[in-house]
């Protein structure tokens, strides 16, 4: 494959103007906190300028070329992880946590890690994260050391999410892409299946969770440190 033949861009103005959005929006993010933004609204403000920029595109045509499916999976996905939040479930599986926490922080940053990473490869890491902050943002609020939780709880997520197609959004999405070039092409082995990414996956998922463990272990103490 000679990668210098690319294509000429059919629309520069509007691809420039989408990565702008995007910056802002990664800018907007990254800032909110200290801004006082809520995310929706960074997300709002990005795609208000989006529809500036895309104005003259045909909605009908874009759409065609959408994955309408794989969009409606995460838009379930995120309103039954919101209901499971605000139905103050995990206030209650957070209220049994808390005294194990206590009497052995190690041992459960490391259980944390490894259920973390079980959870996110069944039901993607991003929805569990946000699930897990208010639980341990609880545990803070008890005046209980988080910090190595936080780590934890990122690496547990972070390598749980090459354990199944389902671990993070990207995997979701390489999946689906992969699964249509195979039936356009009519070429099944193109086709990055779920069954091949869970063989494949799941080895690596183990092995860097085992290596995070023995690491988490050796060097507790820096990473139970507090922050800043």
């Amino acid at each position: 494959m000679n990668l210098s033949n690319r294509e000429p861009l059919s629309d520069p103005r509007t691809w420039y103007g989408a990565l702008a959005a995007l910056g802002i929006m990664v800018i907007g993010f990254i800032a909110s906190e200290r801004l006082g933004w809520k995310p929706w609204f960074v997300t709002a403000i990005g795609l208000t300028a989006l529809i500036f920029v895309a104005k003259d595109i045909d909605m009908e045509e874009a759409f065609a070329h959408t994955e309408l499916a794989l969009l409606m999976f995460f838009v379930s996905l995120f309103i039954i992880v919101g209901g499971v939040e605000h139905s103050q479930f995990l206030e209650f599986i957070g209220s049994f946590i808390v005294p194990y926490v206590e009497s052995d922080l190690l041992m459960a940053t490391i259980m944390l890690m490894w259920v973390s990473a079980v959870l996110s490869a069944a039901i993607d890491n991003i929805p569990f994260t946000a699930a897990m902050i208010p639980i341990i943002l609880g545990m803070e609020a008890q005046g209980i050391n988080v910090t190595p939780l936080w780590w934890g709880l990122a690496a547990g997520v972070g390598m749980g999410g090459n354990g199944t197609h389902l671990g993070s959004t990207a995997n979701v999405f390489i999946v689906t892409i992969s699964e249509k070039m195979a039936k356009d092409a009519g070429d099944p082995s193109l086709a990055i299946t779920p069954g091949l990414w869970f063989r494949k996956g799941l080895p690596v998922m183990l092995l860097t969770l085992v290596t995070c463990t023995v690491i988490m272990y050796l060097f507790f103490d820096f990473f139970a440190a507090p922050l800043g």
